[in-house]
């Protein structure tokens, strides 16, 4: 349903719980950020009238499939999603935003598909639970700080042969203990 920032701010805040004002701080926020004044809230999550940028998830379920054809995930737009414990990616997710995931402290495996040119920094950082995050192509621009303290992150899979980039990219250094770059079969 199309609305503008006004009217959606408006009618969430009157069914916000006490406990979900950061939700409603963090949306008002990432409105900001956009241009333009009108939005689409499927009662899930806010996106752009043409669906193109998820802005922000509101959800509380344990599993969310981005909607085929998103093709940004919005700068905070799973943040502190602590029940979050699988999400699906699309294939024409093209960007995931800063801190996008941050603090999802339930996800444990990610899949990042081929399309996806750009991983801004703090995406999946303090993923408590975060094991293993697998690429299916190699980011144009990878941040070195996209996993950041997420403190179980033992394996990132890359595709054959990319290992040497995704260790520059990620200033991986093999002395320091904290994952393992693993070439996909």
């Amino acid at each position: 349903m199309k609305e503008s920032k006004k009217a959606i701010l408006k009618s969430l805040s009157k069914n916000t719980k006490k406990s979900d004002r950061f939700d409603m701080l963090v949306l008002n926020l990432a409105l900001q950020k956009i241009d333009g004044d009108n939005f689409d809230f499927d009662g899930d999550a806010v996106y752009t009238v043409d669906h193109k940028c998820l802005i922000y998830c509101l959800s509380s379920k344990d599993s969310i499939t981005i909607p085929e054809g998103t093709e940004v995930i919005g700068d905070m737009a799973f943040r502190r999603k602590k029940s979050l414990k699988n999400v699906v990616i699309p294939s024409t997710v093209t960007t995931i935003g800063q801190d996008a995931f941050y603090d999802c402290d339930s996800l444990d495996n990610v899949y990042i598909p081929a399309s996806v040119t750009t991983v801004k920094g703090y995406a999946f950082a303090e993923c408590d639970k975060l094991k293993t995050v697998t690429f299916g192509g190699v980011p144009k621009h990878l941040s070195r700080h996209a996993f950041d303290d997420s403190e179980d992150l033992h394996r990132v899979i890359v595709p054959a042969k990319k290992v040497k980039a995704f260790q520059r990219a990620l200033h991986y250094d093999a002395t320091d203990d904290e994952f393992l770059i693993i070439e996909k079969q």
